[in-house]
């Protein structure tokens, strides 16, 4: 897509770089995409802490929630695609019930088959070898057991067939009701599958769909006005699960919809369901309003 592009340096300091927000170095290419590499703060926001620790979220079980990467920064590549280069017409949608509507989305990450090492010296040899990929937020992470993940960070989405129990009756649901003692809907959970394998109906479902594990998007679902961190669970059909932005929580979204609180199963879209999460329900520091969206990366010395 490009080559040559601009990059800013690493917020080192104040001293060194004393005006940081205006370095964001954004380049623009022959087709009208835009591209963004360097450091920012890191967007994402969760107790961590808690949720690797059998999901103890201070708001089940007391406590303060802490965001463990509040004042972390990450290097990040931003890439915004003009939406007629995505869609199978190749034009822009504008009824989100068109047939070329709903985008389906997966990132993935390769390396060398042989790595040797020598004294002072590394070299990377053989074919290029997929070992991560990642669609919904959480999904590799909580869905896919330790077990097998090597295993499915190899799969492209044609070959989530092999993924499919471990969705049906994912280890996340298990725990918050043996943990929690929250009821949830017993297995086979074919609302997951709605939700990550094949989109939800009349919203980032495409027709004739085949499950495999995608970030599905509508791009003809406008804007929302004022976003929602919740997205859908608060009438906000342009968040996730439909696509991501950054400032969705994906953590509670995706913890609630473990749980059955969400519209596909009335029964359970009812408290505490419908109103579990991690206690965290922003970022700490605001997004930028325009590309990249993520915020200044904090100084090395302040």
């Amino acid at each position: 897509m490009g080559s040559a592009l601009r990059v800013p340096p690493v917020n080192v300091g104040v001293r060194s770089i004393p005006s940081y927000p205006g370095m964001v170095a954004i380049n623009t290419l022959s087709d009208g995409s835009r591209v963004f590499a360097g450091q920012r703060d890191d967007g994402f926001y969760v107790d961590i802490g808690s949720a690797f620790d059998l999901l103890s979220f201070k708001t089940l079980v007391g406590g303060t929630a802490v965001d463990g990467l509040a004042g972390v920064n990450v290097h990040s590549i931003a890439i915004e695609v003009p939406i007629n280069r995505l869609t199978r017409s190749g034009a822009r949608p504008t009824s989100p019930a068109g047939s070329a509507a709903v985008i389906g989305v997966w990132s993935t990450a390769s390396r060398r088959q042989v790595i040797t090492k020598s004294a002072g010296s590394e070299s990377h040899t053989g074919s290029f070898v997929q070992v991560s990929r990642l669609g919904n937020p959480l999904v590799n992470e909580l869905v896919i057991p330790r077990s097998t993940k090597d295993a499915f960070n190899a799969l492209e989405p044609t070959g989530d067939g092999a993924a499919l129990a471990f969705v049906l009756d994912p280890e996340p649901a298990r725990l918050i009701e043996g943990l929690f003692k929250v009821s949830v809907p017993p297995p086979p959970r074919n609302d997951l599958v709605t939700v990550f394998l094949t989109g939800v109906p009349n919203l980032n479902q495409p027709p004739g769909v085949v499950a495999s594990e995608q970030m599905r998007l509508n791009v003809a679902v406008p804007p929302a006005a004022v976003p929602h961190r919740l997205g859908p669970f608060a009438g906000d059909f342009a968040g996730y699960p439909n696509g991501r932005r950054v400032g969705d929580d994906v953590v509670d979204i995706t913890v609630r919809v473990a749980a059955g609180g969400y519209p596909l199963t009335p029964a359970f879209d009812r408290p505490p369901n419908n109103a579990l999460g991690d206690g965290v329900d922003a970022n700490d520091v605001p997004y930028l309003t325009g590309f990249p969206f993520l915020a200044t990366p904090h100084p090395g010395r302040r």
